[in-house]
């Protein structure tokens, strides 16, 4: 509720003014009165209310002198001034330091009182909202902590702080719900947006959060319609316990991102470190080993529920995979939008399959020119997805069923160069990839693209690329 003080030497004015209005009824509560400026004063300075509602004519401490006091101490009060005088001297006065109106005693009823007190009601709502604007910086700085990845570029302490003695007061429910590519509403997340004074929308990696303010707080779900989608609550939170509830808001989406009851938790077993997977997807990569690399993401999101990974830990480390197997292709790795997009563990896998499945699909037709001849087109696709074998040239006529001469004439007919010769152009391409991108030794490369011993692969390179492969590197800035 937003707090009135009462401040009247007459007693029976003061009761009247208590009795006249429902207050709370109308979002306000007396809290306290005084019967003259200087308990009035005190009462302010400690209370700090949203509303003062002052006599002008008073012992002491006028109602004037009050007002320039509150002033002077910070204190932005809104005053309504009431005297039983029209005299133009104190609405000039009044005025001119401040107060929101000036009301006759003898023409106030709870009419004219309520229709102040609305319009100051609009115009502390204005102000909350203007300064939940400057808590955004807070909301950015958190999420990072909860991320791991530390602060971003959103830092603004000072306006921050300002902004937050606002709410300090307020209680905060914290509603995350996996929202997938684009952002959700208040209504999709089932929040009761008339409950509040201020929603607040929050919208990264997939998920968006509702800060939600309001003066008192009410039991769980008392303001909110649990939506058809996954979603977790906090409530009864505060601005010193943000980063811990909104942990806990997230983590109650973890049951339904795995598809099952957040306190199933299954047994763990014996199982390999993710580090180690993670090598072993690359070197499938590098062999373009479609199905070896979906068996080894999969015993990857098998680990990461086994092991009871956050739904925000598997987007993050599916982003991490993606990135590397983008550089692995020479691309940027862009791919947030696809991330965002999965709401559960198995969409997310999916994604994660089929953009690794077109990775290694776009690495086998990089560099190369299929023909019209079919047999041709089979020796040459056998060679994109052996290259680290020991092919030989009888070997390539087996495959299609013609002979050895046969096959080197036609292909040379359909591509310009012998079998051998492309397959070498094929091996020293993944070569530089691997120079550019792996941080393989000269040698290990040169195993890895399926030469017999790393001197001859120099050789191959050099005359092929016209510098060794260390050059190559040294020229690429790797």
């Amino acid at each position: 509720m937003w707090t009135v003080l009462l401040v009247e030497d007459e007693g029976f004015v003061r009761e009247a003014l208590r009795e006249t209005v429902d207050w709370e009824c109308h979002g306000f509560r007396v809290a306290g009165e005084a019967g003259n400026g200087r308990e009035a004063l005190a009462a302010i300075l400690e209370l700090k209310p949203d509303v003062v509602i002052a006599d002008i004519v008073m012992p002491g401490m006028d109602g004037i002198e009050l007002l320039k006091e509150t002033r002077k101490a910070g204190i932005r009060s809104r005053f309504i001034m009431l005297t039983a005088m029209s005299h133009f001297d104190y609405v000039r006065d009044a005025l001119q330091y401040g107060a929101f109106n000036y009301l006759l005693k003898l023409s106030l009823n709870d009419e004219v009182l309520l229709e102040n007190l609305a319009r100051i009601k609009g115009e502390l709502l204005e102000e909350l909202r203007g300064a939940g604007e400057a808590l955004y910086p807070l909301y950015h700085r958190t999420w990072s902590g909860i991320r791991g990845t530390g602060a971003t570029v959103h830092e603004d302490p000072a306006g921050t702080v300002t902004a937050a003695e606002k709410f300090r007061s307020l209680w905060l429910d914290v509603i995350a719900v996996l929202s997938g590519a684009v952002p959700a509403d208040a209504d999709q997340a089932g929040i009761r947006t008339e409950e509040y004074l201020l929603v607040q929308s929050f919208y990264e990696g997939g998920q968006t959060t509702f800060f939600c303010w309001s003066f008192q707080m009410k039991a769980d779900h008392a303001r909110w319609n649990k939506p058809n989608r996954p979603a977790g609550l906090a409530a009864g939170s505060s601005l010193a316990r943000l980063s811990q509830d909104w942990r806990r808001a997230l983590n109650q989406l973890n049951g339904d991102w795995y598809g099952r009851e957040a306190s199933q938790v299954k047994e763990r077993h014996k199982l390999p470190p993710v580090a180690e997977l993670e090598a072993e997807l690359i070197r499938c990569f590098e062999e373009r080993n479609e199905t070896k690399c979906a068996e080894v993401v999969t015993r990857l999101w098998d680990i990461m529920e086994y092991s009871s990974f956050s739904h925000m830990e598997v987007k993050m480390l599916a982003s991490h995979l993606l990135h590397i197997v983008a550089m692995l292709v020479g691309r940027k790795s862009e791919d947030h939008e696809g991330i965002n997009s999965a709401i559960s563990h198995e969409s997310l896998l999916a994604h994660v399959l089929q953009t690794i499945r077109e990775h290694i699909r776009h690495l086998k037709e990089e560099h190369v020119s299929f023909t019209d001849h079919p047999e041709v087109n089979r020796v040459i696709q056998y060679m994109l997805e052996h290259y680290k074998e020991n092919i030989r040239v009888a070997d390539l006529a087996k495959l299609v069923a013609i002979n050895v001469d046969y096959l080197s004439t036609v292909f040379g007919k359909k591509t310009g160069l012998t079998p051998i010769a492309y397959l070498q152009n094929i091996r020293i391409e993944q070569a530089k990839r691997l120079l550019l991108h792996a941080k393989l030794s000269v040698e290990e490369i040169a195993f890895q693209t399926g030469f017999a011993d790393d001197a001859y692969f120099i050789k191959v390179f050099k005359r092929m690329v016209g510098q060794t492969p260390s050059s190559f590197r040294r020229e690429n800035n790797i």
